[in-house]
């Protein structure tokens, strides 16, 4: 019986740490990660690569979305980040999603929230201290 591989998505280098210690976490219970800076991703020449990462979504059976403070990369064809459209992808395939957000991004997501009828202020001026776009609330 094949293992249930788990696509494991966020921005990379901010959350390098995390991922490495979620693949072990994932490799230890048996399934396999699939990650796209670590080899696991077939980037086919013909496409671009955020395509490939898309593709990829689809040949798993879990898909683990992390939350830091970074954005990321915008994907090629949208106007959303390549994070958001792997989550996207996950959704459309009925993929069982499992989301870990970063304390402090919670935090900021927490007063993006509480300021949301004060007319007063534009909240997506706001400086967040640990997040560095509004899209990722």
């Amino acid at each position: 019986m094949a293992s249930p591989r788990v696509f494991i998505s966020s921005t990379c280098y901010d959350l390098k740490h995390i991922r490495e210690s979620l693949k072990y976490f994932v490799k230890g219970i048996g399934y396999e990660p699939v990650l796209s800076d670590d080899g696991d991703v077939f980037y086919d020449p013909q496409i671009h690569t955020h395509d490939s990462c898309l593709d990829e979504v689809s040949t798993c059976q879990i898909f683990v979305l992390i939350i830091g403070g970074r954005y990321g990369g915008i994907h090629n064809d949208s106007t959303e980040s390549i994070t958001n459209e792997e989550y996207r992808m996950a959704v459309s395939n009925k993929i069982p999603i499992f989301t870990l957000v970063d304390h402090a991004v919670s935090s900021d997501h927490h007063l993006y929230q509480m300021n949301g009828k004060n007319n007063d202020i534009d909240r997506d001026k706001v400086t967040y201290p640990a997040s560095d776009n509004v899209k990722i609330f």
